[in-house]
């Protein structure tokens, strides 16, 4: 009897004592969640378009990532505001952006920005005449591809040759069919200014900048003795001949002696009496015979001298006295003086 006894109450001790450990250590275990709760904080990661919340003891913003099993690449972005008011980590992932230059591609990590920011990470620069295809202002985005083109321009001259013209002068002075150069041509030049445009090394485009006359051609003068019956002064409108060579339709007609005259050497004015430029085809008469401004053909007798298409805008001494009928205008000295003095019919044309 006495041994149960004892050996209840040893029962009973070891009881006891094992609920005093029991108690004691969910004691220390609500403790320690007790503890862990007021130190975990819920912080809010935005990763690109996901946002999720997590709860964590760690304060450290990769830390707070790695707990949250979210790799951050080498060129993304992290930003964190972590406060007792405002607990956030914002990712901005890195993306490809490929740049085109000099025959160069290259592939550059970017986590934003612009066109020229990309430009510059990669060190390509981009001179005045060098193009983009797209603005340097613009935002950068995934895939993004630029390209620089490389503008150059040269400016080169050529000269082209213009060549001369021959100017044929009848003159009665040589032999009928003979002939004299009395002036040599000479070639005149023309300067071309062009402007290439060059991109990446190639000629695009040509366009011509300017041309200028940079030294003019002289004309050859071939002076051809005049057919006979040739008229020196050729009329502006159709004049009807007969088969002598003399007009058909007139209102008078004079003949008497005549002379000529020239401005060769500027002995004499432009101008004539009447005020009309003194050439070939004015002549001098006494305007009381026949009036200034009257049209006239002029011709020797038998012919062999033509003088032709005429208009009475001058006079002189000789002719107001009547010793002369007509002076005839003549380009050069040569002229006047093959002429001299000779016997003429003055057509008055109706």
């Amino acid at each position: 009897m006495i041994t149960l006894q004892r050996i209840g109450a040893a029962a009973a001790r070891i009881v006891r004592s094992r609920l005093f450990a029991v108690s004691a250590l969910a004691v220390v275990t609500a403790a320690m969640v007790a503890a862990v709760s007021l130190n975990m904080r819920a912080i809010t990661i935005i990763d690109g378009d996901e946002s999720r919340v997590v709860l964590t003891l760690s304060r450290e913003p990769l830390d707070v990532l790695q707990d949250a099993g979210i790799t951050v690449g080498e060129d993304d972005v992290v930003t964190a505001e972590i406060t007792k008011a405002r607990a956030e980590i914002s990712i901005t992932r890195a993306f490809d952006v490929q740049v085109t230059a000099d025959g160069v591609t290259t592939i550059v990590r970017m986590n934003g920005g612009t066109v020229g920011d990309a430009l510059a990470k990669v060190g390509v620069e981009v001179g005045d005449n060098d193009r983009t295809n797209i603005e340097h202002s613009a935002e950068l985005s995934e895939g993004l591809s630029i390209e620089v083109e490389r503008v150059d321009y040269n400016e080169y001259t050529r000269t082209e040759t213009i060549p001369y013209e021959t100017t044929v002068k009848y003159v009665h002075s040589l032999s009928s069919g003979r002939t004299k150069i009395t002036q040599n041509g000479q070639e005149g030049l023309k300067t071309y200014t062009y402007r290439d445009r060059i991109v990446d090394g190639e000629v695009v485009e040509t366009v011509l900048v300017s041309e200028e006359i940079t030294q003019e051609p002289v004309n050859e003068i071939k002076t051809v003795g005049a057919p006979t019956g040739m008229p020196m002064s050729p009329a502006p409108y159709e004049i009807e001949l007969d088969a002598q060579g003399r007009p058909l339709h007139y209102t008078q007609v004079f003949t008497g002696p005549a002379t000529s005259y020239t401005n060769e050497g500027g002995r004499c004015g432009n101008y004539t009496a009447s005020g009309r430029k003194a050439e070939v085809g004015t002549v001098a008469v006494n305007p009381n015979i026949i009036p200034y401004g009257t049209e006239l053909y002029i011709m020797s007798p038998d012919g062999s001298y033509v003088y032709g298409y005429a208009i009475a805008a001058d006079t002189g001494g000789a002719l107001m006295s009547g010793h002369v009928l007509t002076d005839l205008f003549m380009a050069t000295f040569a002229d006047c003086s093959y002429f001299g003095r000779r016997e003429m019919v003055v057509y008055v044309l109706g």
